[in-house]
């Protein structure tokens, strides 16, 4: 049963904030027929690919809306929607440095669940795939993890989440760690939990101050070096 449920559930996370948007940006205003169409092609979509459908609609929602809504989608003074290219070597430099200390932090937690809980770590399904996978599928697998998946979950997790959903009702230092504590969660991967976590606070700083494509940027380098390692 769990094995049916947790992929549900996980399609549903990722995509019904997805969806909500798209509704209510493109949707609403439209004939019935139109609604129902889409939303079956969607839904088809998510379940068989997972993000495929939500990283479609987010690139139709940013370049049909979002891509001018200027003070309508401002967060603290700052427009998520823009990005400065002064910012990426910023970006990159601020992720590389999280992760070398990220180094020392899941070694010291490995020696923690290992020796002391008793707990066998093992990776990600998606980074024994990787691993195992011939070439061609690397590649594709490359491109779901260094773009897509980060696309998909900083919308979910900082856009949706961290700015529309938690900061407006509570402190933001509050609503940025239950952000990435569901971002953690989310993962399905008690072994790189710290790594998880520290990546959600680093991408909601960012889309704090910088908005969400330096988070996506964050998310991205960060997926990039895991795949390095790998």
């Amino acid at each position: 049963m769990s094995s049916i449920l947790i992929p549900m559930l996980l399609i549903a996370g990722l995509n019904i904030p997805v969806f909500f948007e798209l509704y209510n940006h493109a949707l609403k205003r439209k004939p019935l027929w139109l609604k129902v169409t889409i939303s079956i092609v969607y839904w088809g979509f998510a379940l068989e690919t997972q993000t495929i459908a939500a990283f479609a609609s987010i690139l139709y929602l940013y370049f049909r809306y979002y891509k001018n809504a200027g003070a309508e989608d401002s967060y603290d003074t700052i427009d998520v929607w823009r990005f400065k290219p002064s910012d990426i070597i910023k970006v990159i430099s601020m992720t590389a440095i999280t992760r070398i200390a990220l180094i020392f932090i899941q070694i010291i937690y490995a020696i923690i669940l290992v020796k002391l809980v008793k707990y066998n770590i093992k990776p990600q399904d998606i980074v024994t795939y990787y691993s195992d996978a011939k070439l061609i599928y690397k590649l594709i697998l490359a491109a779901d993890i260094v773009i897509i998946a980060p696309i998909v979950e900083e919308f979910v997790f900082r856009y949706f989440l961290y700015g529309k959903v938690l900061a407006p009702r509570m402190p933001m230092f509050i609503a940025g760690i239950f952000s990435a504590v569901l971002f953690t969660i989310m993962h399905l991967n008690v072994g790189g939990a710290p790594t998880f976590f520290l990546l959600g606070l680093l991408c909601t700083y960012l889309f704090q101050k910088k908005g969400y494509f330096a988070a996506v940027l964050a998310h991205g380098v960060s997926n990039l070096i895991t795949l390095l390692i790998i």
